[in-house]
């Protein structure tokens, strides 16, 4: 019996992965100090290490990546003679570095699965689903109920669900593309989860994710995908789902309540609930934004005072002394690094996106990574752009550019078949 060795390629991915939440809290279960102690200590790391990989393999990069790994390491190296002529030390805020050093996770991936694409994505996804499920049970028991739902004690963070997206996207296309009850079991499975901890921008991307997930496996997939064989399975997921919301919002009628409150905040994201609150913390530092629009705020702007004040308590909702921390990935980025850091991002997210986008035919896991990736516009609205997401982009890029040269070689499956079929029924029509 020949054994799979390719689970190991999936370790510099898990690596970034371990700074999740998720995974923080089955290590150091309940010790929130220490918690905070092993990321700090895996971000260093993990960090030096993509620095120093990247820079290494720098002559794997393509020619675009190259020079936007060479753009992103001279805004660096600014930042730090800044910091030694200003304070006489290199790194004197390493809050602030982070928000720039956090680019190198897209250098390493990508350089990494450039060259090592044996990595198989099931890997990472059953990893996350099983940490998911041992999270749940053994730290996190106490929002499984429906009191925890309607008093909106989620319980999970908001990454942790965002990076659920990733198995639900897998579990969807494995149905798709090979069936199985297996994997429908899983997708709804998944689903639900998404759907009861509540993370509403988590909700809209994965309605984002669903829209264009569908859209290129029908334009952009190199397998025919029969949508037709979904029809029976909505046929009665509908009725049992009608028949058990019919009995569960007859026991408990406040989960109807909830989801109302749910709805009217994201209706209302600027005047009520985390949207109002989000909304307000914007509107606080866009001035600063305004006047320091190119390259940011940098070391001053972790000298700030926190702008965001408690209306209840007339008091800054955050610590001084200590950065500032958005709810918004853009406002992070304009604020700190200005239009300069947001313009080295948005040129390896746009660049994965145009890869895929304009290519002729995709792969499954292709289209799943695009469809994900192409959610972080929506996702950074609201939230910081997880570590795992940059990581995710450099896989991405390394996938595209890896399998479109292939795929530029050959039609698609279909389109294949199709030419077979032709040549078929040509033969025997002239041999007649």
């Amino acid at each position: 019996m020949k054994l799979n060795y390719t689970f190991i390629f999936a370790f510099p991915l898990i690596l970034i992965l371990l700074m999740d939440p998720i995974f923080i809290e089955l290590i150091a279960p309940w010790r929130e100090e220490l918690q905070g102690t092993i990321q700090n200590t895996l971000v260093k790391a993990t960090t030096a290490l993509a620095f120093l990989y990247s820079a290494l393999r720098i002559q794997r990069m393509k020619p675009f990546m190259r020079v936007v790994f060479v753009l992103v390491t001279l805004y660096l190296f600014a930042l730090v003679f800044e910091s030694y002529y200003r304070y006489g030390t290199p790194m004197v805020y390493p809050h602030v570095f982070q928000k720039l050093l956090i680019f190198y996770y897209t250098f390493f991936m990508y350089t990494f699965y450039k060259k090592h694409d044996y990595f198989q994505l099931k890997h990472v996804v059953y990893l996350v689903v099983v940490v998911f499920v041992l999270n749940l049970v053994l730290i996190n028991s106490h929002a499984l109920s429906i009191s925890s739902f309607t008093n909106h004690e989620r319980g999970v963070n908001a990454s942790t669900m965002y990076l659920l997206v990733i198995p639900f996207l897998y579990f969807t296309g494995r149905y798709l593309f090979k069936g199985g009850l297996f994997y429908l079991a899983m997708t709804f499975f998944v689903l639900f989860a998404i759907i009861f901890f509540q993370h509403r921008t988590v909700w809209i991307c994965t309605i984002v994710i669903l829209a264009i997930y569908t859209f290129l496996v029908k334009f952009k997939g190199n397998t025919p995908v029969n949508f037709g064989k979904l029809i029976p399975v909505a046929v009665v997921l509908t009725i049992v789902g009608i028949m058990a919301s019919a009995f569960l919002f007859t026991m408990y009628p406040e989960i109807i309540d909830k989801f109302t409150e749910n709805f009217s905040d994201i209706e209302n994201y600027d005047k009520q609930g985390t949207g109002g609150w989000r909304y307000q913390q914007i509107m606080s530092y866009v001035p600063f934004i305004q006047e320091n629009f190119v390259f940011g705020m940098r070391f001053d702007g972790f000298e700030l005072p926190i702008q965001f004040y408690r209306d209840d308590l007339n008091a800054p909702v955050f610590e001084d002394g200590m950065g500032h921390f958005f709810h918004s990935f853009y406002v992070e980025v304009l604020f700190y690094l200005g239009a300069v850091g947001m313009t080295l991002y948005l040129m390896m997210h746009f660049y994965m996106m145009k890869k895929g986008f304009t290519s002729k035919s995709l792969d499954e896991n292709q289209i799943l990574l695009l469809a994900f990736i192409s959610s972080g516009i929506v996702y950074g609205f609201s939230y910081v752009l997880p570590y795992f997401f940059y990581a995710i982009l450099g896989v991405g890029i390394a996938y595209m550019e890896n399998k479109t040269q292939e795929s530029k070689s050959y039609l698609p499956e279909f389109t294949r078949r199709r030419r077979e079929k032709l040549l078929a029924m040509r033969g025997r029509l002239l041999a007649h």
